[in-house]
């Protein structure tokens, strides 16, 4: 049986990704998601759905300094797709608790 994230589009994935990095107030970039998607996409994957997310204005994006002196691009969602995105979290969680 396929995991409850796996029924969902790389893009949602991705930004449910992003969502759980927001909601605990920590910064996310591409090579920590990358990183925290374990392997269940490539990286070139995660690129386009970023692209993608970017272009519907899903999510946005700030540059900071992390990791020291690093200066890179960090992640949020926007706010006007919070709520359906939240929503979606909020049902893969459920799903996965059970």
């Amino acid at each position: 049986m396929r995991q409850k994230e796996q029924v969902l589009s790389n893009d949602f994935q991705v930004c449910t990704k992003i969502y759980e990095f927001n909601k605990n107030s920590e910064d996310i970039w591409f090579s920590k998601l990358v990183k925290v998607m374990n392997g269940s996409m490539s990286q070139s994957t995660i690129s386009k759905s970023l692209d993608r997310l970017f272009d519907r204005g899903m999510i946005d994006g700030d540059w900071k300094k992390v990791d020291g002196n690093r200066w890179t691009r960090t992640f949020k969602i926007t706010d006007e797709f919070e709520g359906f995105i939240k929503g979606l979290y909020e049902v893969t969680e459920e799903y996965k608790e059970r």
